[in-house]
């Protein structure tokens, strides 16, 4: 995969216009605020660790063994 995963930081001003455009009282607008803040980090964590188990079973690779052969030394 050599496409870059984009943050959603970027749009995160939208979302919160939205949520203020919504008619809702201001505790559960902040409660909508606070869910999409820790859906934005669960989010941030799940790729941070892909990428953590990517580098690991990258240098985890078996290297292949070559044998002597006669012209060896």
């Amino acid at each position: 995969m050599k496409n870059k995963i984009r943050k959603t930081n970027a749009s995160l001003a939208f979302f919160n216009n939205r949520l203020d455009e919504i008619r809702m009282n201001g505790q559960e607008r902040l409660k909508a605020k606070a869910r999409l803040a820790q859906s934005e980090a669960f989010a941030n964590a799940v790729v941070t660790l892909i990428g953590l188990f990517k580098r690991a079973f990258k240098s985890a690779e078996p290297r292949r063994y070559r044998s002597p052969t006669a012209t060896h030394g």
